[in-house]
């Protein structure tokens, strides 16, 4: 019992010392108020200073020439110093005149011939030959395997009466009727005849066509007039 008095006797003696130091740190740690003197203060007197007069302020400069006032009643160049002379004048005429494409025409046209492949009538006097394309000539003969010959001319002008089936044609032409015959492309439905005649080699494409790459391709897989025999 003796033991646990002396013990609690020795730790309030430790908190006592504990609380003596933080109260005597905090004292001389906090900062006294500092007063200040204006009357002490060294303030440059303006007239001291080598300042410049208020008219001798230069405008501000941007690549050599005066910056141009922003109002809303002047339109200058940024060049320009003074803007109150400017005049607008009316702008100059084009140097060339501007010529837009004019969009082919096409017609609807009834009750197609096929006289020969590449070739297609329409009555007695009305003919339109196919563009990159040359017509297949109806007497022409393919050579077979058999060292003979097949009337390919002829299968020609089947295979595109097959595809036509007397259906109207869409042809790029500015007139409906006409006398004679006019070169021109033509479509059933959305297909062009020209392409097709020559991707299944009925009709070989002219020199510089677009379309040759067709006819080439109809002769390398031996299809249409590079047959060997009617198919």
């Amino acid at each position: 019992m003796r033991r646990n008095g002396i013990t609690l006797a020795i730790g309030l003696s430790g908190l006592l010392i504990w609380g003596f130091l933080v109260a005597s740190a905090g004292h001389s740690l906090r900062d006294e108020p500092v007063e200040y003197d204006l009357e002490d203060m060294d303030v440059p007197d303006p007239a001291e200073l080598d300042l410049p007069e208020a008219d001798a302020i230069v405008e501000p400069q941007i690549e050599g020439r005066s910056v141009r006032p922003i109002a809303p009643d002047v339109f200058a160049s940024p060049a320009v110093a003074n803007a109150e002379n400017l005049e607008r004048v009316a702008p100059r005429e084009p140097l060339s005149e501007t010529r837009v494409a004019a969009k082919p025409e096409v017609v609807l046209l009834p009750r197609p011939i096929s006289p020969q492949a590449g070739i297609v009538a329409f009555g007695d006097d009305q003919r339109i030959r196919l563009v990159d394309i040359q017509a297949t000539a109806l007497e022409r003969n393919c050579p077979a395997t058999d060292a003979g010959e097949w009337p390919c001319g002829m299968m020609a002008r089947t295979q595109q009466r097959l595809l036509l089936r007397n259906r109207s044609l869409a042809c790029e032409t500015s007139e409906q009727h006409w006398v004679g015959e006019i070169e021109t492309r033509c479509w059933v439905g959305t297909l062009d005849i020209s392409t097709w005649l020559a991707q299944h080699g009925w009709a070989e494409a002219r020199e510089g066509s677009a379309l040759a790459m067709l006819t080439e391709k109809a002769r390398m897989d031996g299809i249409g007039l590079f047959a060997s025999a009617a198919r």
